[in-house]
């Protein structure tokens, strides 16, 4: 008889399949939807791919390329839409549109194209015009990302628009990363494929003057899907939307050398994922950083985040993900030395404070402050931000975790023990990683 949880931690062939496939989710939806910058009828071209996926792949076996398999079946399905009578009596068909996804966006470039960039080495019998369009993107994702941070676009709306179709997030994992209501999310998302889909044909495809004059949406859905992953990602940052993350924003790096935040961001995404071979202990539970093991964090991530680090120096522009960076570095020799310096911390984050307020970044804050001025002086800091003696708490703070987690830990150094019971199973409630969850648990009754 098969073993319920291992059945639970060793899905089918298939299921595995679709799960593997999840990380390129995004990627088909950028490809399909660069034809016509139609991100909704991406979307549905590839829910009718899993449909069939679901029924194709349990009779006969997962394939061997299951994102290719998706791809071609999504294709497939707009393709139909767009050769339908509907479509067709609503605009004239675009033979060029109906073959472009094919003949342009048939292969995802995994780093930048020297032949994109470099004049000397375009090949001069090439026939494909973008080889000779030197402002292109060389990333279908990264077009998109750009594209949906259209001006015409409601600001509010291009973050969670961004995260969605590109990046592969639901409206929930959005909402509880914005701490915003689910339906709030999907209402906004809603509205916001409207308009890009009214936008049709005429919403172009951004180049680098575009993605330039739209950084700061584009890195913060880069970071805001690193961010939602963190909780959930593999020890190993390879694969996954975290691997996407530290990909996209070299990229971005690269691409934008003289912006000090595509660099701060950079540094920021592979300082924090250098640590995740540490978050985990062999048996699989949760390590805080105060307790990790130096040796364990990747070493090549954290260089080329130190790399980032100087390079925002050299730009002579420190911004938000540039002090957050800093911040990360920080904490991390602190803990490869065996002394934090607590001032210089409170100092970085007074500084982002100023800049680019946050509840995140103001609980961290908190946090640090009772390391410099004492647990008293850190708890009213965070009261500050909206805990209520009478239980009437600030919304948003109720519901996000990790500051019940500080309080918590501050209550238990004052000696308020029931105080701090209670506010560790506030945070256990909003805890969905079991490992966290068994982390938090030790010592309640």
């Amino acid at each position: 008889m098969t073993d319920p949880a291992e059945s639970v931690a060793d899905p089918a062939p298939a299921d595995r399949a679709m799960i593997l496939s999840q990380d390129g989710w995004g990627r088909i939806i950028a490809l399909i939807a660069a034809a016509d910058g139609d991100i909704a009828g991406a979307e549905d071209a590839l829910a009718t791919a899993l449909e069939r996926a679901v029924t194709a792949w349990r009779a006969q076996g997962p394939p061997g390329n299951p994102e290719g398999w998706l791809h071609r079946v999504a294709l497939n399905a707009r393709r139909d839409v767009w050769k339908s009578a509907a479509t067709r009596t609503a605009a004239a068909l675009d033979d060029d549109v109906l073959d472009r996804p094919t003949d342009r966006h048939g292969a995802h470039r995994s780093s930048i194209d020297p032949a994109r960039t470099d004049p000397t080495q375009i090949d001069p019998e090439s026939s494909d015009p973008a080889d000779f369009d030197l402002d292109a993107l060389p990333d279908q994702r990264l077009e998109l990302l750009a594209a949906c941070a259209h001006p015409d676009i409601d600001a509010a709306a291009r973050p969670m628009l961004m995260l969605s179709a590109v990046m592969g997030m639901t409206a929930k994992q959005i909402a509880a990363a914005m701490a915003l209501p689910a339906a709030t999310v999907s209402a906004r998302l809603t509205r916001a494929k409207k308009r890009v889909a009214a936008l049709g044909i005429g919403f172009g495809e951004p180049d680098r003057l575009d993605l330039e004059s739209r950084l700061p949406d584009v890195q913060e859905a880069i970071y805001g899907a690193f961010a939602i992953e963190w909780a959930h990602a593999a020890a190993e940052p390879r694969e996954g939307m975290i691997g996407e993350a530290v990909y996209l924003s070299s990229l971005l790096a690269e691409l934008c050398p003289g912006d000090g935040e595509a660099h701060g961001l950079a540094a920021l995404i592979h300082l924090s994922a250098a640590r995740f071979p540490a978050r985990r202990d062999a048996a699989g539970r949760f390590v805080p950083l105060s307790d990790q093991d130096p040796d364990r964090w990747d070493r090549s991530l954290t260089d080329a985040g130190q790399g980032h680090l100087v390079e925002v120096h050299r730009c002579g522009h420190v911004g938000r993900f540039g002090l957050e960076a800093a911040i990360q570095l920080l904490h991390m020799a602190g803990i490869r030395d065996g002394t934090t310096d607590w001032p210089m911390l409170l100092r970085l984050h007074d500084d982002l404070e100023r800049i680019a307020p946050s509840l995140g970044g103001s609980v961290s804050r908190a946090a640090v402050l009772a390391e410099v001025d004492g647990p008293a002086a850190g708890l009213t800091a965070l009261d500050a931000l909206g805990f209520d003696p009478d239980g009437q708490d600030d919304k948003r703070l109720s519901a996000f975790q990790p500051a019940w987690v500080l309080r918590a830990h501050l209550l238990t150094r004052l000696g308020r023990t029931d105080e701090a019971a209670g506010a560790r199973r506030r945070a256990l409630d909003l805890t969905t990683d079991p490992a966290e969850r068994a982390y938090l648990s030790v010592g309640l009754t």
